[in-house]
């Protein structure tokens, strides 16, 4: 009799199981499948697959470019009486839509000067890359341009600290996924990680829900973020960006960016195999571009916390930490000698960013990138730099196609 009802019980876990397989475990494991083998035609997001760099904007899409560039489309044979600027960079080049970034203020400055367009100015830039992802989109699209000059936009903040040489920047369900690039594997096309992409998408959204329940708690009052409202005498209320993080996440991103910058670990080399990463993808760029007689100047985008000593002060208070044992302008420092080392020219944005933010605003609340009078600054100084060489370049044109 007891055999009998073990056998029962046996057979009962068993059905239970089976039922457990396949109400769960199975539908669990199409739903993974299916994600994998249609995401590249259901997911019509901001973002698609490239197997060269990882990913890249979908053309055409929000006002973009063929290439994905926060721009107009271009011909890609420019006129012999246009001067081309290209601007090769991050997220910067999306700060304030397309028509407020700091690249078409430069465009229009140009135009306002000569009275005509005859400089074009072009954006040429992915969110969440580095120099060497940067090198590798110019190489693909960018030099399709051809332009006269390029400008690479390197961002302080972060250019150094994601430069891994092995890093390949993926987008799952619109969110960053970085794999070895080594170790890549590919099913229809499209790369495999060792991660739940049903699961990455449950917590995308949570934290999606999370962070921008946090920013909306945090940012209504203006006393929650003080580095903002602590700095100018005439300052008006700081503006904001549908990406505005909570003042916790803001803080942490910024203290991630400003431990880069630890005494101890630059002694120790901790960072030398990015820093090497940074410097050879700018050798590489200089030297492509040399070769197809193109100009190339590398300009230098500070950080807020480097522009805002109120920002420095909340960091180092809330996360308790030494200043002394920190070089907050670190990645200048190490970047500047190499350049003049390689006689490649350079614009370093952070003294006149330094003196302007005494007067007036210029970050996004609680979020890394330029406001409007940021942005505004950017072409200012860019336009102050570069006007000269447009200038030389129309007095070697024919006088027929020099008349203004």
């Amino acid at each position: 009799m007891f055999k009998k009802f073990s056998q029962l019980r046996l057979k009962s876990l068993r059905q239970s199981l089976l039922l457990l397989f396949c109400w769960t475990i199975l539908p669990l494991f199409l739903v993974e499948l299916l994600m994998i083998v249609l995401e590249p035609y259901l997911s019509q997001g901001l973002y698609q697959y490239d197997p060269d760099l990882g990913f890249k904007i979908r053309p055409y899409a929000n006002g973009n470019n063929q290439f994905g560039f926060n721009d107009r489309d271009y011909p890609l044979q420019k006129q012999p009486e246009n001067y081309r600027i290209l601007i090769l960079s991050d997220s910067f080049n999306w700060a304030g839509g397309k028509e407020g970034n700091y690249t078409a203020l430069l465009e229009k400055q140009f135009e306002r000067y000569y009275q005509k367009p005859n400089v074009e100015v072009i954006n040429a830039g992915y969110p969440g890359t580095h120099t060497g992802e940067q090198l590798a989109l110019l190489k693909k699209y960018a030099l399709q341009y051809h332009p006269d000059l390029v400008v690479l936009g390197f961002f302080v903040g972060n250019d150094f600290i994601d430069a891994d040489p092995n890093r390949k920047r993926i987008i799952v369900n619109d969110i960053y996924i970085d794999i070895d690039k080594r170790k890549e594997v590919k099913i229809f096309g499209y790369p495999i990680i060792n991660q739940s992409r049903f699961l990455l998408f449950l917590q995308q959204k949570y934290k999606i829900f999370q962070e921008a329940t946090k920013a909306k708690q945090h940012s209504v009052i203006p006393s929650s973020s003080p580095y903002q409202f602590q700095l100018v005498s005439n300052s008006s209320l700081p503006e904001k960006s549908p990406g505005i993080l909570s003042l916790e996440t803001f803080l942490d991103t910024e203290k991630t960016r400003l431990d880069f910058c630890k005494r101890k670990d630059l002694q120790k080399g901790v960072w030398n195999d990015n820093i090497n990463y940074i410097f050879q993808s700018i050798d590489e760029m200089n030297q492509l571009l040399k070769q197809q007689n193109i100009q190339f100047i590398v300009a230098i985008y500070p950080d807020e916390f480097q522009v805002n000593p109120n920002l420095l002060t909340q960091i180092t208070q809330t996360h308790k930490l030494n200043l002394a044992n920190y070089d907050p302008t670190c990645m200048q420092n190490l970047l500047i000698p190499y350049l003049k080392t390689q006689q490649i020219a350079y614009l370093d944005f952070l003294p006149q960013f330094q003196a302007e933010q005494k007067q007036r605003l210029l970050y996004l609340l609680q979020e890394p990138h330029w406001n409007t009078a940021g942005n505004q600054l950017a072409a200012d100084i860019l336009f102050n730099q570069l006007l000269e060489k447009t200038q030389q370049f129309f007095k070697r044109l024919p006088p027929s196609s020099n008349k203004i």
